[in-house]
Parts: C-alpha cells; structure tokens; sequence
C-alpha cells in the first residue's frame, strides 16, 4: 500500500525494554541531560505493552508494505528484563510479523550482564548485539562508571571477549569521544581487539550546553576529528569506523548511512516503557517532553504516528529547506547536512548550525582534500583502456565467446609471462637444488609454462614470487605471511606428467589454491570426492541443459574446482566465493549440517562464481569503477563495499535471476516457492543496488554495461 501524503515510512524502532540502568555514565542522554521522565516510567515494558506492540508492529508493516524492518532493543540496559525475555520478545515479534518480513532486531548493551548463557540464547535467537565501550580502561572509566564511581572496565571487557568468541552476533562497537584520550590509543586498541564495526559518537551537545572542555580549547574536538580521520585513513582502513565511512560516502555524493552527515528523512520512532511513542531518543537532551508524540501500542496506530505534526517538522529538518539560512548558502551544507537535529537546539529552537559547525566544516574540507589528493596518487598513467566489443554481446554467454576467447588468450599470455618471470628468479635466486632444477626444466618448455599459466595455483604462486621479490610481504586472507615456495616448481613438473591438455582440476591438492586463504577457510578433505564429483556433475548437468553456451564459457574460463566450508558460518549458510588472487578457480560448498547440498544449490554457487571470473576477465583491459576510497551499502552485505564490489554483485545477480526463473519455469514442487522468493528477493535488491551505482564513478565501459545489465534485470 502506498504511503499517504504526508506520512513517514518507519522502518526502524528503538524499543525501551527497560527504563533504569546498572551504570551511571555521566554523559548519558537519558539520565544526565533535560528530559527526566525515565523517573516515571515502568522499570520494564511490561507483557501487555510487548503484546500490543508485536500487534501494532504486523498491521503497520502491512499497511505500509514494508517488507525489511529494524527493532532495537534498547534502554536504560535491556539485559536488566533477562536474556531469556528478550530471546521470547524477538520471537513473539517474528511470529507476529510473520515470514514474509525480515524482522532484524538488535540490542545496545553495556555489556555487564552479559554471560555466556545469555550470549548463547541471544545469538540462537539471531539478536546482533552492540556493546558501549569507550576503548581501554583509561579512556572508558573517564565516564562509564558505577553510581559510585567504581570502574566498569572489567566486566564490558569480558562481554567484548564473550562477544569476539561469536561473530555472528557481535554487530560492533560504539565509544563516546573524549578528547582527552589520543585518537591512536583507541584505533590501537580496538583494531587489536577486531571488532567487526567501530562508531565514534561526539558528546551530546547543544548551543545552550556547549561540547565538554571546548570553552576553553575552541579547537579541542577539531584536532582529536582530524588526526584521528588522517591516523584511520593512512594505517587502519580495514578497521571499519561508521563516522569516517559516512563521512567518505557524504563527501563523494552517496546516501551517508548516519545522522550526523548528510541530509535524509525520518525513518525511526521510539516505544517507552511505558508504551508511549517517541521520536528520535537522543531529542531528550534539548527539553523535556521533546520526544513525545502521541499515543502509545495500546490506543494508537503506526500508522498514526506515521502522520503526526511532530514527524512531519521533524523532517522538515532533514532538508535542506529546513536549515537555518546561515547553513543553506554554506558550501559544506550538502556534505554535512545541517549536522543531527539534537545538535541544532538553542534559544530559537532549531533554527541554527549544529553546535559542531566549526569541527564539521573542518573536517570536510580536510577529508575533501585528503581524497582529492589519494585519487591523484592512485591514478595511473593509463588507468582504463576502452574496450571496442559489443558490451551486449559480452554480456550473454551465447554471444560472447569471441570476446571471451580473446580476454582469455590475453589473460593466459600476461600469466604465462609472469610465471615466466618467477621461474627465471628462482632459478637464479633459490637455494634449493631440487627447486632450481625444476624450474630450469620447465623453462625449457615454453608449451609447459603456457599450460601452467591457465592453471590457478600456478598463478597465485607466480605472483606471490613476484611480489616477494620487489620487496612487498605477502599474507595470507587471514593475515598470516607467506613464505617463498621453491618446492612447488616441483610440483608443478610433476603435474605436467600425463596432461598434455589442460583440464579443470576438481578439488586438487594444490597448495596453491589454498595457501593464499590461510586458516580463514576450511578445505574439505579428500575423502568427500566419492560423494562429491557426482553432485558436481549433476550441477553441472543443469546448467548445461539450461544453456549449453555457458558452460562452454564456464569450462574455458574455470579451471580448478575447490569444495570449502567457511567455520565462521552458520551451519545452514551455503557459502561460496572467489577471488582475483587466484583468477579461474571457484570456491564451493558442498555440505551442509553433515550432508550433501541440494544440486540446483551447487548449481546457483558455481553460476554466482562464473560471473565473477568473467568480470575479472574484462576488469583486467578495463576497469568499471574509477579509482575511489570510498565504499557503499550493498543489499547484499552488511558491511559495506566498494563500488566495484557492488558492480560485481549486480553483474552475479542478473545471471542469477534468470537462472531461478528457469527453476521456476520446471515446476519442480520443492523449489516452486524458493524459485519465487528468490526472484523476488533479488529484482528488489537489484532495484535498490542499481539506484546506488547510479552516483558511483564508472568509468565510460562501466556506464555502458550497466545500461546492459538494467536491461537484462527488466528481461
């Protein structure tokens, strides 16, 4: 049902299921700013208003349409109502909202109360959790304390290790700045700590409560902004930090993915303990009552509040029409948005730049400047080559082998080059004699280097001697070194005996195709063959009466097979991949809880796999995306991607979705409905990912094929 004039689209909601707290943080928004009423509410959302708000819940996502929505639990702490509630509450969510809707529901915690019991019921009842920690002990007890200021270090900690232990839950981390703790201490200390998403939160502040310590330092937050931006930038990018992210995205034009940059629209209300609704939580800081609007789960629609006065003028601020005029002619403003509502509060109500204006500005035209500087340094000579083929024609597997072939001819030519280049430096270079001997043998054999250069493992190990060579450490996925490899021109020799052609490799062992992914994936042993290679040849079979062409492209392109499960993943999760590192080889899945996976499943993997490999192919002559540091939220993911992530996932997913309507054109009974939710599933996702590369910079060959691809997504 389409939204009414005037009506928000509410697709999140922070849930009180506890209004009190274990700990006394003395910058708390709840307890320590202008809104006192959590002293008149219930200590817990009692089984009447979690009842009625499930039921409010369903009939909104209805009306609305919606089919993906967010509850957060949320308080006060929320593990004060028990892990057991909260597990029970999700799942009368669920039950109410029924299949259709994916209902993700969270919880921010301080973490004290979390044992492993509790961890154990939260994870089984997929509840991500987010911990509050302000980093190490020192930075944390300036604030997160008991009411009798003992430290609370100890036990947040334990839960972070408790957290560490079970990936799938663990969603991140969010830490109030101080500037008092230097921007490297904490980056340090949560990188090492590998937590899987950090967010850096100023103090709440307004113009008639000014940002702690900045009276007497004007610059105090814009230095600790800009080195720790400038530290996370140059030596922890791989340490996802929400604020810098957002911030890449805002500078660059994207949707940011938070409030404090970027303009946007409500899309969020609150449940008291009480049942009452709120707006957004952090407005208790500018006056009390701020957030109240009208009705609560037991009286008043969602779709009510969805239309009141007090949503409505809170996104009025969300626009650029809504800034005060000092922000509408500043040359950030469409960067920064205005900064967040709370931020904005002073004598005149909201009518002014957030009290962060001059930190924010700085640190946009820092950031502006440091990209702008970081695109020029990556840009080569000749970063993209055009590419003269028929994109349409490349696209389609029935009429691409003669783009194909020659992408491939020219592929295997650059390997077969540098596998030349790391023979002739180990022969020379290494101090193993069978090693010498056997790379002398092969380079004696330029057809043997030819066939060896189409073979994955061949390559990955070609490259990795190159790379050592001109000094570069190589590791591994998981972070571990590789060390230089003199046997394997050994093993390579050796393979060469009885295979004057080359074939696809099935579950080799190649030490190869294994090494460069370290202890991060879990190869399957030999002995799953037996059981396998059928299996394999059944996916296969499938395709191949699908569309013939395709495997022919499949077979050229593919050359080694490897059957994987990720330890990370839930047991029910098909998981595949590949990776540039090792072009030509697909990493699949076959088990699944001890037992075989379906053949349409493997089928939907090395499809998923192919299409990577082929894009690898035209990437190589020309790239899609034009150099950037910036990343995007994907449909796919949960953490976010670079544009050319998200081209490659659109690229996988229009080969996909024709392959599930022709599952679903066999009116097999088993995967009639999976068919259906398939393609339903994925023609939104490809809606949504198509709007976001539309404000990417592609390159003229990526704005071409993706004017293919939108076509073949209508198909």
């Amino acid at each position: 049902m389409a939204a009414r004039a005037g009506e928000v689209r509410l697709t999140s909601f922070l849930v009180k299921v506890a209004s009190r707290c274990n700990l006394d943080c003395d910058y708390c928004y709840v307890y320590h700013h202008a809104d006192q009423s959590w002293r008149s509410m219930p200590q817990l959302l009692s089984p009447e208003n979690r009842e009625a708000f499930a039921s409010q819940l369903a009939s909104y996502l209805q009306h609305a349409g919606i089919r993906r929505c967010v509850v957060v639990f949320h308080g006060g702490e929320p593990l004060l109502m028990g892990s057991t509630e909260l597990v029970a509450f999700a799942a009368q969510l669920r039950g109410a909202v029924g299949s259709h809707v994916q209902l993700d529901i969270c919880m921010q915690t301080n973490g004290i109360l979390l044992t492993q019991e509790a961890l154990d019921g939260l994870s089984g009842a997929d509840i991500g959790i987010s911990l509050s920690l302000d980093g190490p002990k020192e930075a944390n007890d300036l604030h997160r304390t008991s009411r009798r200021g003992r430290s609370s270090f100890e036990q947040t900690y334990r839960a972070l290790q408790l957290l560490r232990s079970e990936p799938d839950a663990f969603s991140g981390v969010i830490a109030v700045i101080d500037p008092r703790t230097p921007p490297l201490q904490l980056l340090e200390f949560f990188s090492e700590q590998q937590v899987p998403s950090l967010d850096f939160l100023l103090p709440d502040a307004h113009h008639q409560r000014l940002p702690p310590g900045r009276l007497e330092q004007p610059d105090l937050y814009e230095k600790w902004l800009i080195e720790a931006f400038d530290l996370w930038f140059d030596e922890y990018p791989t340490l996802q930090v929400r604020i810098f992210e957002a911030l890449l995205d805002a500078v660059a034009g994207m949707p940011s993915q938070t409030d404090a940059f970027g303009f946007g629209d409500v899309s969020l209300i609150t449940v008291e303990t009480d049942g009452s609704y709120h707006d957004l939580d952090v407005l208790k800081v500018v006056s009390q009552g701020a957030t109240r609007l009208n009705g609560s789960v037991s009286d008043t629609p969602i779709s009510e509040v969805a239309t009141s006065p007090a949503l409505a003028a809170h996104r009025a601020l969300l626009a650029k029409e809504g800034l005060c005029t000092s922000c509408r002619s500043c040359d950030v403003v469409d960067v920064c948005g205005g900064g967040a509502v709370p931020h904005r509060f002073g004598v005149n109500g909201f009518n002014n730049p957030t009290v962060y204006c001059k930190e924010m500005r700085a640190l946009i035209r820092h950031v502006q400047a440091r990209v702008a500087d970081s695109l020029e340094l990556a840009r080569p000579a000749n970063a993209t080559v055009d590419y003269v083929g028929d994109l349409s024609e490349f696209e389609s597997a029935e009429t691409s082998r003669e783009a194909v072939s020659a992408l491939w001819a020219s592929a295997t030519s650059a390997q077969s080059a540098g596998l030349r280049s790391a023979l002739i430096w180990l022969e020379s270079s290494s101090n193993e004699p069978e090693g010498t001997a056997a790379a002398r043998a092969l380079l004696e054999s330029p057809s043997s280097i030819d066939l060896l250069a189409q073979r994955p493992g061949a390559v990955a190990w070609s490259n990795a001697i190159l790379a050592m060579d001109a000094g570069r450490p190589v590791s591994a996925v998981d972070g571990s070194s590789l060390d230089l490899d003199a046997s394997y021109a050994q093993w390579m020799l050796a393979g060469l005996q009885g295979s004057p052609e080359a074939s696809p490799m099935v579950h080799a062992t190649d030490a190869w195709l294994r090494l460069p992914f370290g202890g991060a994936i879990h190869f399957e042993d030999q002995d799953v063959l037996p059981a396998a290679l059928p299996l394999l040849q059944q996916a296969l079979g499938i395709l191949e009466a699908w569309r013939p062409a395709l495997v022919q492209e499949l077979r050229m392109i593919c050359r080694a097979v490897q059957f994987i499960r990720d330890p990370a993943a839930d047991p029910d999760k098909i998981v595949s991949f590949s990776d540039n590192a090792v072009p030509g080889a697909l990493y699949v899945s076959v088990m699944q809880r001890g037992g075989l996976i379906d053949a349409y499943d493997l089928a939907d993997s090395i499809l998923h796999e192919y299409r990577h490999q082929k894009l690898y192919l035209l990437e190589r002559i020309a790239p899609m995306v034009e150099p950037t540091a910036r990343k995007v939220v994907s449909p796919w993911r949960q953490d976010l991607r670079p544009p050319s992530g998200l081209f490659h996932a659109i690229f996988v997913f229009v080969e996909l979705r024709r392959f599930w309507k022709h599952v679903h054109s066999l009116n097999l009974d088993r995967l009639n409905m999976r068919a259906q939710n398939q393609l339903i599933d994925t023609d939104a996702r490809l809606r949504a990912a198509f709007r976001t590369l539309a404000n990417c910079p592609l390159t003229g060959v990526g704005r071409s094929l993706t004017g293919v691809l939108e076509a073949a997504a209508r198909e």
